[in-house]
């Protein structure tokens, strides 16, 4: 079996990448839904107060950004051919 790019699956339903991904969306999302309490975030000029879990999410999302941006970067300086 072989992907749209010719790379060989050996039969698996999804690339150990996908399952290491899918496991790591897993546990952020039981460690957000138990982390349910207030907390006080220092932004060296202020402070604010924000439930744990909301805090949680936007750190998840701000790194699965910064990794789909380097990603990117990655791929458009390859040399191609």
């Amino acid at each position: 079996m072989t992907t749209q790019h010719g790379r060989k699956t050996a039969g698996l339903p999804a690339s150990p990448r996908v399952l290491v991904g899918a496991a790591l969306v897993v546990l952020s999302v039981w460690f957000v839904l138990i982390n349910t309490r207030t907390v006080r975030i220092h932004f060296w000029v202020f402070w604010a107060q924000a439930p744990m879990w909301l805090v949680l999410v936007v750190t998840f999302l701000a790194g699965a950004a910064a990794s789909w941006l380097f990603q990117r970067r990655r791929r458009q300086d390859r040399p191609h051919g």
